[in-house]
């Protein structure tokens, strides 16, 4: 399989919505290690230690609880309007326009609803600088190690959303076709029934995933993954959870392994959105091949319905609403 060209560059952010912004501060920054780029009125914006643009989470104060949207940025101004053309005339989409500052540090954007997710395309974005005294002496990093608490999550990874019966199938064919997403691992039960796909268009085992529902159950968001660097990270950002009170949201109650995507991983949501957060560790494998073939997993060769793709546990499939 040949990768197709596409349109996106890589994932850039997720919008929360929160009924308390402080608390979900308090989780995000205080507990998780996240950076605030800037707090205006009832938004933040925050991003990983070394995530170089203006954010990679927003967090919104509302009366609600959930997920805003979920932001791409495109390879380049005119990619991002071919793909509203594409999105407009070909798909017959109605399509919002952002302007340029109504997202702090965003220039002009779009937004569609596709498969009952919100998504959010751009491409001008604003990359500040580290606050003076807190900037990383290594040219290649935005903020230093020493103003860290111990979580610190580097960058943002990877979303994962749950999508009900066939609308899994549709949700698949257009992050392939529309986007030009690589499809680099996929999940098939017993039945003969996919029941996950992994996608990426960087380097990365996945970018975004797809999860299938039953075909009565809703539309929703499951995660969005920061990227630690090792194994033993992750031990530690279990420990600080254990002291703030907050349960890991695994099967086991520490770490577990990912069997699809190679990775060790632990979940925790935010008690205020109820937004999970996967801390996603390790390497993982680097993708670079231009003939790639997506991997086919079977239930009997990851451990059967219980744990599906998990060595160790993993987390509910529960998701949250999109607002």
């Amino acid at each position: 399989m040949t990768r197709r060209r596409t349109p996106i560059a890589k994932l850039g952010h997720v919008a929360v919505q929160t009924p308390d912004l402080d608390e979900s501060l308090w989780f995000f920054s205080d507990v998780m290690g996240l950076q605030v780029t800037e707090r205006d009125g009832h938004v933040a914006y925050l991003r990983g230690m070394r995530d170089w643009e203006h954010h990679s989470l927003i967090l919104i104060e509302s009366g609600e609880r959930g997920v805003d949207h979920m932001a791409f940025r495109t390879t380049s101004a005119q990619a991002l309007a071919d793909l509203e053309e594409t999105l407009v005339e070909e798909e017959g989409e109605s399509v919002s326009r952002v302007d340029a500052g109504e997202e702090t540090g965003l220039g002009e954007a779009i937004r569609v609803e596709k498969f009952g997710h919100s998504y959010e395309f751009y491409w001008d974005v604003e990359k500040p600088d580290a606050p003076e005294g807190q900037r990383s002496g290594l040219k290649n990093r935005v903020y230093s190690e020493s103003i860290a608490n111990r979580i610190a999550p580097r960058r943002i990874d990877h979303v994962h959303v749950n999508d009900p019966g066939d609308n899994a199938d549709a949700h698949d064919e257009w992050l392939r076709e529309t986007l030009g997403f690589q499809l680099n691992e996929r999940y098939r039960t017993e039945e003969g029934e996919y029941w996950g796909w992994w996608y990426a268009v960087t380097a990365l085992p996945h970018d975004i995933a797809i999860h299938r529902e039953p075909a009565d159950a809703p539309t929703q968001f499951h995660h969005v993954a920061f990227h630690l660097d090792s194994l033993q990270d992750l031990w530690t950002a279990g420990d600080i959870c254990s002291e703030h009170g907050l349960e890991i949201n695994n099967r086991s109650d520490g770490p577990a392994m990912h069997a699809i995507t190679r990775a060790d991983c632990m979940y925790v949501k935010d008690p205020a959105s109820g937004v999970r957060l996967e801390l996603f560790a390790g390497p993982g494998y680097l993708n670079f091949e231009p003939d790639w073939e997506p991997i086919e997993w079977t239930e009997g060769e990851i451990g059967g319905a219980t744990s599906h793709q998990w060595h160790g546990g993993g987390p509910t499939w529960d998701g949250i609403d999109y607002v």
